[in-house]
């Protein structure tokens, strides 16, 4: 009777978990933000800035036990959002999709930069993970630790507001990388190695990731959602590797901060710096 019961058991997993499945997440990502370049910018207006970075920007995972599509939710900006649409220009948006093949690691993606789209191929390499034997619920599952050690760029998206004197020419020192510690919390109790992002490859579904600069956290899991979508690679853009995208966008950060500092120097007026 109980070898009966657990086939039972194994054969209704392996249906339910054969379906498709949708995993909403919610991101905070820490941001450094300078005001000190204009002193005389008004309260509410920095306030707003604050709030709008400050804001957790929601993704779904779509999967099922062989694949995985993972992608922004649309949003739609409010008339006050202002610069808002600046920020997204540097890599975010609801246009970006990220395919996963779960078996082999290999992933495209679809990046949206400064309305260009790019097709991105790349392998992801399996990590190294230490198992701390942690646990704790998030949400109805009870999820285990699992960390990795990677070398990271400390938080240094930065925004000075307003005019910089004629000494501003200094160079940007690239900020040394520093040894980050991943912490990644999974659930045997969705028994699939998916996972938001590049975060995969554990035996159960990723709910929560923390690192030094952002905090991802599943918010919701539905088995066979309404909306469900088909799991196919993205297409649009143009192919480039990865190495060759974060060039394209260090150039184009780079010149969108001397193109902020040029008009500085011409109108003498408050402007926007940024620093990757």
């Amino acid at each position: 009777m109980r070898a009966f019961l657990i086939t039972i058991f194994i054969f209704i997993s392996s249906v339910t978990f054969s379906q498709q499945i949708k995993a909403t997440y919610a991101m905070k990502v820490t941001r450094n933000v300078d005001f000190s370049g204009n002193p005389n910018m008004p309260k509410q207006v920095v306030e707003r800035i604050k709030k709008r970075l400050s804001e957790p920007v929601n993704y779904d995972l779509f999967f099922d036990q062989n694949q995985s599509i993972y992608k922004q939710q649309e949003k739609l900006d409010t008339p006050q959002s202002g610069r808002g649409g600046m920020w997204a220009r540097f890599g975010g948006g609801s246009q970006n999709i990220i395919h996963t093949n779960l078996a082999t690691g290999q992933q495209t993606n679809q990046q949206e930069l400064f309305s260009k789209l790019f097709l991105v191929n790349r392998e992801v390499k399996a990590r190294e993970w230490n198992f701390t034997g942690e646990s704790k619920q998030i949400g109805k599952y009870m999820a285990y630790e699992a960390t990795y050690t990677q070398m990271q760029n400390p938080p240094q998206f930065r925004m000075s507001f307003g005019r910089r004197g004629n000494n501003d020419e200094e160079k940007e020192e690239e900020p040394e990388k520093i040894e980050v510690t991943v912490s990644v919390w999974f659930t045997p109790d969705i028994p699939i190695s998916a996972g938001p992002d590049n975060y995969f490859g554990l035996p159960g579904l990723v709910l929560m990731v923390q690192d030094n600069k952002k905090v991802l956290v599943c918010t919701e899991v539905q088995i066979n959602p309404e909306d469900k979508i088909k799991l196919t690679p993205p297409k649009k853009g143009d192919e480039v590797t990865w190495k060759e995208f974060n060039e394209i966008r260090e150039k184009k950060a780079k010149e969108m901060r001397e193109l902020f500092q040029n008009n500085s120097n011409r109108d003498n007026k408050s402007r926007v710096f940024i620093r990757n």
